[in-house]
């Protein structure tokens, strides 16, 4: 068992001992109602993180654990139960900690409450009635910071080999001075509560909580529609952008195209006719097997023109995206693909809105490349592409049942045809995943932003 996981076990066993050595010796219990107001009052305000500003975050159960330590100094037990029932975390129903964890967090909210009782506790007399009392009330908010500090570094510098002393500095926000301001506004709130429950029961308690939790609430909500905006806004800036780079890629591309066509296509077209003409010259002059030879030669030639044809159609289905939408083009890609390899490719869903066109084409032109690569490389194994709309994001998959090949052996940092893949998804804010292994299929994943900000 490893070092850090011991500790968390014996904090959590000393403070289970402590809580059940105190409610055993306690000999006034608080009517039940009352510890579920605190329990509830203080798992609500757990779970709304609240910023302290200068890039700092707490909770505002802060300044209720300081209540408890006020109101229930002469019974340390009780404040100590309620905190340890109150100390909830999401991750404890997601399952993201584990079990030791989940009750070392807790068992160290009970024990820095029951830091923050030790002033009041020597202190000796009623904290909220003599103007001294501020004294002990503010030792104990320093003692329930340095009690939760101290427990937290040693558990991180126990797990992770942090040295203690540079892990509880890091805990500290900077500047200082705008923590402690924020601290000193805490502790007051959780005066103000203990003072409200004392005078005027639980009822003033919530007119103060329920307010300041549902601004919280508020606050929350404003900033993420904020942050919403904001990436909203940049992602458009970026499809601009995009846009204006797939359009200067797309214009030479059709320049290589058609040089291509001139410098191999017509080439190879050239010789062919020159071949024919060849050839029936030796017919006529009873050359036979010259004639043979010429027909021979042209028809290479034509073979050669077919297939540089064959690339170039491909590579111009490129133009029909802002046409026929992406399914469309894609369809009618695939349905090409059969036709001039002879591939079995099927095609399954679909994307419910159209992606803007830097989208569009970036995710036409993988397609278009894994296909390909999977035509090359499948040896006539049925190809599968799924395209659908998750979450704001296109989903394309490009999968066959073919021979698979090591990934980290032949797709490296130089391969054209990956590289060029990863750049367009990049270009748009996406991203690509290749999954192959030798005698398993190969698998392409694109994910891409479907043109509305997550």
């Amino acid at each position: 068992m490893q070092t850090s996981r011991l500790f968390a076990w014996a904090v959590v066993l000393v403070t289970a001992a402590l809580i059940g050595f105190s409610l055993a010796t306690t000999t006034e219990w608080p009517h039940p109602g009352v510890l579920l107001f605190w329990v509830v009052v203080l798992a609500a305000a757990e779970l709304l993180p609240v910023s302290l500003g200068f890039g700092t975050q707490a909770t505002m159960a802060f300044p209720i654990y300081l209540a408890l330590a006020i109101l229930f100094r002469e019974n340390p037990g009780i404040a100590m139960a309620i905190a340890t029932l109150g100390a909830v975390d999401v991750r404890e129903f997601t399952r993201q900690h584990p079990l030791h964890k989940s009750l070392f967090n807790k068992a160290v909210m009970a024990l820095s409450v029951a830091g923050a009782m030790a002033p009041m506790l020597i202190y000796g007399r009623d904290v909220l009635d003599n103007p001294v009392g501020g004294v002990a009330i503010g030792a104990g908010a320093v003692m329930y910071l340095i009690v939760n500090l101290t427990l937290l570094g040693i558990a991180i510098h126990l797990e992770r080999g942090v040295p203690l002393r540079e892990m509880i500095r890091s805990f500290i926000p900077r500047p200082v001075s705008g923590f402690m301001v924020s601290y000193v506004l805490l502790t007051s709130l959780g005066v103000v509560m203990a003072i409200a429950d004392d005078r005027l029961g639980k009822w003033a308690v919530a007119a103060i909580l329920i307010p300041l939790l549902f601004a919280r609430l508020s606050i929350l909500g404003a900033r993420n529609q904020q942050e919403l905006s904001e990436r909203l806004q940049k992602q458009q800036q970026e499809l601009l952008a995009a846009t204006e780079r797939v359009f200067e890629e797309r214009e030479r591309e059709r320049n290589r195209i058609a040089e291509d066509i001139h410098d191999s296509s017509l080439q190879s077209l050239a010789a062919a006719a020159y071949g024919a003409g060849n050839a029936l010259e030796f017919l006529e002059a009873g050359h036979a097997d010259k004639a043979r030879a010429a027909m021979s030669g042209a028809r290479d030639a034509v073979d050669g023109a077919i297939v540089t044809l064959r690339e170039s159609l491909v590579d111009l289905r490129k133009s029909a995206v802002e046409e026929g939408g992406l399914m469309e083009t894609i369809h009618k890609f695939a349905d090409q693909v059969s036709v001039l390899w002879g591939a079995e490719v099927a095609i399954e869903g679909t994307v419910e809105h159209e992606p803007p066109v830097p989208v569009a084409l970036a995710a036409f032109q993988i397609v278009q490349e894994s296909l390909t690569n999977s035509v090359k490389h499948s040896e006539g194994s049925p190809i599968t592409v799924k395209i659908n709309e998750i979450e704001g994001m296109v989903h394309i998959l490009v999968e066959d049942e073919g021979p698979g090949f090591d990934t980290s052996v032949e797709v490296g940092e130089d391969h054209h045809g990956m590289r060029l893949m990863h750049e367009r998804a990049a270009r748009v804010g996406g991203r690509i995943e290749l999954d192959s292994k030798p005698g398993a299929g190969t698998r392409l994943e694109a994910i891409l932003p479907a043109g509305v900000a997550q």
